[in-house]
This record gives C-alpha cells, structure tokens and sequence, in this order.
C-alpha cells in the first residue's frame, strides 16, 4: 500500500509539529515536504519513516514515486 507524507503521519496519530520536532526542523518546513515530497532529502524520507513506523518505500517508492534521484544528500 502506498501513503502520500501526510497520510502516514496521520495514520501514526502525529501532528506537523510533531514530526517537525522528531525531525528537528521548523513547521513550515516540515508542512513543505507534506505539500512537496520531491524536494526529501533521503535523510528526511528516512526519518519520517522512522516517526511514523511505516517504511520509505511505502511513502516515497512506487507507481508514483515522489523521491527523486537528485535528493540524495
């Protein structure tokens, strides 16, 4: 099954703040990646999997992957 960010956050019982806290970034910048997944870093991708216990390819990899290659660092 596929989750777009904001999905799995949800379905983790989280709110934005809480996974920016986890995330150790600000709101808005954590409420840009659940708007624009593309522009993750894998490390970002990596430890939203982690908050919400649901694995990256779930979120970012599949028919319509939202991870690109170019966000590597």
């Amino acid at each position: 099954m596929l989750f777009t960010v904001e999905q799995a956050r949800k379905l983790a019982g989280k709110s934005q703040q809480e996974m920016a806290n986890g995330m150790g970034i600000h709101r808005q910048t954590y409420m840009k990646l659940e708007k624009n997944p593309d522009t993750a870093t894998i490390k970002q991708a990596k430890r939203i999997a982690e908050l919400t216990g649901i694995s990256v390819e779930e979120i970012f990899f599949g028919n319509e992957s939202t991870l690109s290659g170019n966000n590597v660092s």
